[in-house]
């Protein structure tokens, strides 16, 4: 019997889902051990998300935070994640940027880049997949769900089944929106899995904001996926995605080869609870689905982390009674564009496009210059084409010449910048420079935080110790571990 793979993600997609990535390393690093003991498949630890927030508001080096961590934990595959050609940064960048980079990351320990394009845009990861494997790396394309009229289960299977064709180790499968149905999942995952066969491996991932989720991975391991992506328990659910003890429970119900330390699972667990009392950070708890706010989000799919900011602008222009307006012209406005993803930088296209329809009063008499580079095909291949209307009055407010979302990529960058902005101390520098204003850098040089990577935070047993110390209603502590009897008395 073949086992199930666990993809660890509670120091990339759990603390980015509900922490807004401000995990610090030094809380990272006592658990890097029991991680790479416990038997996952791969640890996930970097996304271009989590690069800018250890820069901008932790003022961390990310480069060392994964070499940190790879040196702990080395006998588990690490990865990371990149954003198509956006890597770690906000730019497209050419060729020899990402070949850079990759071989940067294998250098600190990285195994493994999982490769998104918002599009699905093969592509834009296809240099990416070629390259991650030349330099010795393992290249997992995602593709991510979206529900739409024409995000069908064939445009998923013709995905994967040119992805297989590009060369590649695995391929992940994954709903960032928490749309995805377990109806769905049932046709879904054969659809994928017919197309790609034993070509490669099929991993999937799924996150809870709608109540969905578990339900998805139950039909998910049914119908036979390679891998699973899961959290420690206090930073699962809520908008992350299951966790670790509850997926392998439903798998050995299903009768499925497991092949984590259960035990080593409920340290983790219990390690991350303690993190979060220590930070006073909130854990994740499952959401109930509810059918009326499922048909209302999926009108309009507008992420969290962006409703919250549309909510704040509204308030801010003193239109926020205006909210359920927004969100019925987002819907329409996302069916006119092609039915782009939901996710960064398009569900902002369309929420930006959706607040001026509404508030000029009159639709698209403002085209943001983002959206006109969409419309000619700077990002890439849309998944429908736009509506011709909508198309005629976007191109109309200025350049309307068709883009190859390819073009200039094999023209050299990195020696150009190098003259111009260099010298560098080294490759991970100039990394940094690429993908970061100059006036991040300075706040982040002028700021910048040592990672003690001794056990500065001590154990969950020592501050447990401190704390009883300090309160002057306590006299006496005892603790008792098998014949070992500690009695402190104040």
């Amino acid at each position: 019997m073949t086992e199930l793979g666990f993809i660890e993600e509670t120091l990339r997609d759990g603390q980015q889902s509900l922490w807004a990535n401000r995990m610090t390393t030094e809380s990272m690093l006592p658990a890097a051990p029991m991680l790479d003991e416990a038997g996952f498949k791969k640890v996930h630890i970097m996304s271009a998300s989590c690069f800018e927030s250890c820069l901008m508001y932790l003022y961390e080096d990310p480069w060392e935070r994964m070499r940190l961590l790879c040196s702990r934990m080395p006998h588990t595959e690490i990865m990371v994640l990149i954003r198509s050609r956006h890597t770690f940064g906000w730019d497209r960048y050419p060729n020899d940027v990402i070949e850079l980079l990759f071989k940067c990351l294998k250098r600190i320990g990285i195994g493994w880049v999982l490769i998104f394009d918002g599009l699905n845009d093969i592509r834009n990861m296809e240099w990416q997949c070629r390259i991650a494997r030349g330099v010795g790396l393992k290249a997992a394309p995602a593709i991510t769900f979206a529900e739409s009229p024409v995000h069908t289960d064939a445009y998923y299977a013709d995905k994967a089944s040119k992805l297989v064709e590009i060369g590649v180790d695995s391929i992940c499968l994954g709903d960032a929106s928490g749309l995805l149905t377990p109806q769905r999942t049932q046709t879904l995952i054969p659809a994928v899995r017919q197309a790609i066969g034993d070509k490669t491996l099929l991993e999937f991932s799924a996150h809870s904001g709608t109540g969905l989720s578990s339900g998805c991975y139950r039909e998910a391991l049914k119908a036979g996926v390679d891998s699973i992506c899961t959290t420690s328990l206090p930073l699962s659910y809520g908008n992350s995605i299951p966790s670790t003890i509850e997926v392998i429970q439903m798998a050995q119900g299903q009768g499925l080869k497991i092949g984590l330390d259960r035990d080593l699972v409920s340290r983790i667990d219990d390690y991350f609870y303690w993190v979060a009392y220590r930070e006073k950070r909130a854990t994740g708890k499952p959401v109930r689905f509810d059918p009326v706010a499922y048909h209302k989000y999926a009108g309009h799919q507008i992420p969290g982390g962006m409703m919250s900011h549309l909510v704040s602008q509204l308030r801010d222009l003193g239109l926020e009674h205006r909210l359920p307006e927004v969100l019925e012209e987002a819907a329409r406005v996302r069916e006119e564009l092609g039915w782009p993803v939901m996710v960064t930088p398009f569900s902002q296209f369309v929420g930006v496009q959706a607040v001026f329809n509404v508030v000029q009063g009159e639709r698209y008499l403002t085209i943001p210059a983002e959206l006109s580079l969409y419309a000619r095909g700077y990002y890439g291949e849309l998944a429908a084409p736009i509506a011709p209307n909508v198309l005629d009055r976007i191109l109309s407010k200025g350049d309307s010449e068709p883009m190859d979302p390819l073009e200039n990529i094999h023209e050299p960058m990195v020696g150009r910048f190098i003259k111009e902005k260099g010298p560098f101390r080294s490759d991970e520098d100039l990394l940094m420079s690429l993908f970061n204003t100059p006036q991040t850098l300075e706040k982040y040089f002028k700021n910048k935080k040592t990672i003690h990577t001794e056990a500065v935070m001590g154990t969950p047993l020592s501050c447990l110790i401190r704390e009883l110390a300090s309160r002057r209603d306590v006299r006496r502590v005892a603790i008792q571990k098998d014949r070992l009897r500690l009695d402190v008395r104040y």
